[in-house]
């Protein structure tokens, strides 16, 4: 399950992290507490909220009520805001972007971690760090003092809350050298759920709703079999391009940025922790089963030890046993072991309207392209 970031934050306060000062609004008539400069920040599980509008920066307090009428009014990402985060505007000097996840290759954790956050991270240089799973302990070579520190604190956040992802972006410095997550994206592994009775979060597709016929197929591909994940994460959308995306927070953030590129997602789903070619098959033929897609998007970062010819082989079965259009464009952008074998087999296939890419393309250069296409594609069909 994805959470808000008000949801997210809220863990990552139980456990000790600062956050800003803020407040939940969900009704216009609600008075704000908060003294200005102050953020209304929609409350949406799709990426790109500023550049939809859904993050205002309000400095001027005679313009509160009406910024809140609006904010509370919109549609970010073809999703309804119903509830707006106020927050304080932090003073900082430093921001940064950490995350943790899990890698099938290592059966561990990983960090991810860059010193400079914000915006645009899935094309900047992130130091990938193992964590020893027993000793919880990681290289701390060339990371900043303050990121030592709060480390041990993020990676039992991430293990005691049965977390898939923690990300959070910016994490940032003030003067004082406190960090602050002023973001967070969190997945929470929905088998453990028998572990928190605690939590009650409602039940919501990427977009709020309750669950499709498809959402709880693609969720049965991964019961009983541990070896990777390839469905856990599917939620249904309205737009017109299938996504196959891999490696966690790099498959939210290409999706962001697919989407800031004018791209409209029929579904979000990331495969990753090396999942079998069975598991990807399923999960390609599910996304593949709606028959308004004018793309398909197979889109991620560079693996390190996901199994690129083994994962591709199963999006190529997939997609061979789905009765699609053989112009239909599919956009693959990949890279890691065994590469070369599994683009060589892609541009065999004749059958179908692959344009694949390695690492030489970026994330954000692959999504501009299946845009491209997707209108090309529209315009014949």
């Amino acid at each position: 399950m994805i959470l808000y970031e008000f949801e997210g934050k809220e863990i990552l306060a139980k456990n000790g992290i600062l956050i800003p000062k803020s407040q939940l609004i969900s009704d216009q008539k609600e008075k704000i507490k908060i003294e200005t400069p102050f953020y209304l920040k929609a409350q949406v599980l799709s990426g790109k909220r500023k550049v939809a509008g859904g993050i205002v920066l309000v400095e001027d307090q005679n313009l509160t009520e009406s910024e809140l009428k609006k904010a509370l009014s919109m549609i970010v990402n073809e999703e309804k805001v119903t509830n707006v985060l106020v927050e304080e505007k932090a003073d900082y000097k430093t921001e940064y972007y950490i995350s943790i996840s899990y890698d099938g290759g290592l059966r561990s954790p990983i960090i991810s971690f860059s010193e400079s956050g914000g915006t645009g991270i899935e094309e900047r240089i992130v130091k990938i760090i193992p964590i020893n799973i027993i000793s919880k302990n990681f290289d701390k070579k060339d990371l900043p003092k303050s990121i030592v520190d709060i480390l041990p604190k993020l990676i039992n956040i991430f293990l005691d809350e049965d977390m898939l992802l923690l990300e959070i972006n910016p994490l940032v410095e003030d003067k004082n050298k406190n960090l602050i997550a002023l973001d967070a994206k969190i997945k929470l592994d929905d088998e453990a759920g028998s572990r928190h009775i605690e939590r009650n979060f409602p039940e919501r597709g990427v977009a709020g709703h309750l669950p499709t016929k498809n959402e709880v197929m693609a969720k049965q591909i991964d019961d009983g079999d541990y070896h990777g994940t390839a469905g856990s994460t599917y939620f249904d959308l309205d737009g017109d391009i299938g996504i196959l995306a891999s490696g966690g927070g790099a498959s939210l953030s290409g999706m962001d940025m697919l989407i800031s590129l004018g791209g409209k997602p029929a579904n979000y789903t990331e495969y990753s922790s090396d999942p079998s070619r069975e598991k990807v098959k399923k999960l390609t033929k599910i996304v593949l089963s709606n028959k308004h897609l004018k793309g398909l998007w197979v889109g991620g970062a560079v693996a390190n030890f996901t199994d690129i010819y083994e994962t591709l082989s199963g999006v190529l079965d997939g997609i061979k046993e789905s009765n699609i259009n053989p112009q239909l464009p599919i956009v693959v952008r990949r890279g890691g072991p065994r590469e070369t074998e599994a683009f060589e087999m892609l541009k065999k296939e004749k059958g179908f309207n692959f344009h694949v890419f390695g690492s030489e393309t970026s994330i954000t250069e692959s999504a501009k392209i299946m845009v491209d296409l997707v209108k090309k594609y529209a315009s014949t069909t």
